[in-house]
């Protein structure tokens, strides 16, 4: 296989399944054996266990392998909301056994409110403001490492606003 990110992420996330016993690799969802082989086919995918859409969260510890089939089942929702009234052909008590197996910072991503306890009281806007203002930090840092720093000029979002609110 190529080496690249998603193909060494794919890799991490296939070897996290089993970490006791390396023929132990279940999808979470559907119970289905997911082997080597399958790895890089279109059998397996990644899936987000807390939907990116709705939580903005694209780190591993939102990430799991997944049977393509399940994926395509849960859709845009979180496992609970998917399979928590288990729907033909998946178990819920099933479901959070194996979950059970996965590290800790995963396994609490299949609770009943998980989706709310990882947001807290922030919404999308909230989280939107703080990576905005870590987004700026960064870009203004990368620019005055490649251009003469008394060239980079940074207007507050403060200024913004007033901009905003004057137009």
């Amino acid at each position: 296989q190529r080496e690249n990110r998603e193909n060494r992420e794919r890799l991490k996330l296939w070897n996290e399944l089993g970490k006791e016993d390396a023929m132990d690799r279940y999808c979470v969802y559907s119970g289905q054996r997911l082997s080597k082989a399958q790895l890089f086919s279109g059998e397996i995918e990644t899936d987000h266990i807390l939907p990116f859409s709705r939580s903005l969260d694209d780190s591993l510890s939102n990430k799991v392998l997944c049977a393509t089939r399940t994926n395509r089942d849960k859709k845009n929702s979180t496992p609970f909301e998917a399979f928590g009234h288990s729907p033909t052909g998946y178990a819920w008590t099933e479901i959070e056994e194996r979950a059970a197996r996965l590290p800790r910072n995963k396994t609490k991503r299949f609770k009943e409110h998980a989706l709310e306890d990882f947001l807290g009281d922030r919404n999308f806007l909230d989280r939107h403001l703080t990576d905005t203002a870590y987004l700026s930090r960064v870009a203004r840092q990368y620019l005055t490492a490649v251009c003469p720093p008394n060239k980079v000029w940074v207007a507050t979002g403060r200024l913004t606003a007033m901009l905003r609110q004057k137009y």
